[in-house]
């Protein structure tokens, strides 16, 4: 009878499994809140806010403003210049998706700031639950763990912030647990909204093409005709839409270039305008911040790289989620120039959380999260907070 009962109790539980991650998010934000509220009592004047501003006001700060100029007055069909005639910064940089549902949800009364931030805030909600039934696929019984280290990691603030992260998390989670399910009917509908959100289509599209060599170099007996020619789709579809911002910007402007050389306005500011030659904005980036140093420190990020995603603890973490870490780096290897904002396009990467959840004993897991913990403020102060002159970007 007692055995009973426990198997009972248990069962119950199991079905309340969105208990955990609503928890563990519940908690996450009151930490992220209480951090920024302390933060935003202390903020001086600055182009978005007056001194002192109100949660709201300081949670819609930086690239923010641009997802309200999206909302408020769409993209340009002429590109601004700047002194020497390259593209300027402009709204092209910032994808649709997110702003148009916050300008939707503006519809109930609420004004630009209240209406991003709960759309943050839900949709972050929603990935809580996603991401937990995904870890819980591709890493049982790490799950908790991971979400919570993903949840409260240094920038876990930017998930109730006035940026698309939280919505293209979810949408990822999603896209990730629907291919590790075999839900291909649901990859048709997610790539393209999660690549109009942030960009993620040709990471995507690698990460399948990856698991095909895998299947192929494996499996290939077991390897279905009809399941290549389902990746093989899905693939390029991904692709295609990896692309399809890029096509809009050159529909509306009239000029295939305006995409891409909006986005390299950002990184003038740092290295003056150079064209984009894959996999060199790493070494150039590494070399303005550190000098003759920069083989040192790319060595020793590809080295990290590796030891977390090669190593015997990554082998617990099902080939979906390492796949889609490895082609998401390399992605990032391929195109970003690090500055201040790589820790947060960082988050995608999130089931490699999975990979650290496996440090043993007890105390190092626990040890890592607080120093997470720990780092949010740090990532606040340096990124978010604005003290003029300041480059330091979110």
């Amino acid at each position: 009878m007692a055995l009973a009962g426990l198997t009972d109790r248990g069962a119950r539980l199991a079905e309340r499994w969105w208990l955990w991650p609503l928890a563990l998010w519940l908690v996450s934000r009151l930490v992220s809140t209480a951090f920024l509220g302390a933060f935003a009592g202390v903020q001086g004047r600055s182009f978005w806010t007056p001194a002192g501003p109100g949660l709201l006001d300081y949670s819609t700060m930086w690239d923010a403003h641009w997802y309200y100029i999206v909302a408020m007055s769409g993209y340009p069909a002429e590109l601004p210049l700047d002194d020497d005639g390259h593209v300027g910064e402009n709204a092209w940089a910032f994808m649709p998706v997110y702003p148009m549902l916050a300008r939707a949800i503006m519809a109930l009364g609420l004004s630009w700031d209240a209406a991003a931030v709960l759309l943050s805030v839900a949709a972050s909600a929603a990935f809580a639950l996603v991401a937990y039934r995904l870890l819980q696929e591709i890493a049982p019984g790490r799950e908790r763990f991971a979400l919570a280290l993903v949840l409260l990691s240094p920038v876990a603030p930017v998930l109730q912030l006035g940026y698309a992260e939280s919505l293209f998390l979810l949408l990822l989670a999603g896209a990730l647990l629907a291919w590790r399910l075999r839900a291909w009917e649901w990859l048709w509908v997610l790539v393209p909204i999660m690549s109009l959100t942030r960009p993620g289509g040709l990471a995507f599209a690698l990460a399948l093409g990856l698991w095909f060599l895998v299947r192929w170099v494996r499996e290939r007996d077991a390897f279905a005709p009809r399941e290549r020619w389902m990746l093989v789709a899905l693939g390029a579809w991904s692709a295609l839409w990896g692309f399809g911002w890029l096509i809009a910007c050159t529909v509306v402007t009239g000029s295939i270039d305006s995409y891409l050389e909006t986005e390299l306005s950002w990184r003038s500011a740092y290295i003056g305008r150079q064209e984009l030659v894959p996999f060199t904005p790493w070494p150039i980036g590494l070399e303005w911040w550190f000098g003759p140093w920069w083989p040192v420190w790319l060595v020793g990020i590809v080295a990290a790289a590796v030891a977390l995603l090669a190593g015997p603890w990554a082998r617990g973490v099902a080939l979906e989620g390492r796949l889609w870490t490895i082609a998401y780096l390399v992605y990032l290897a391929a195109v970003w120039f690090p500055q201040s904002s790589t820790w947060r396009l960082l988050l995608p990467i999130f089931p490699a959380a999975a990979i650290v959840a496996a440090l043993r004993p007890g105390w190092a897991r626990a040890l890592v999260l607080a120093a997470s913990i720990a780092l949010q403020p740090v990532w606040i102060w340096f990124c978010w907070h604005h003290i003029a002159p300041d480059w330091s970007v979110p």
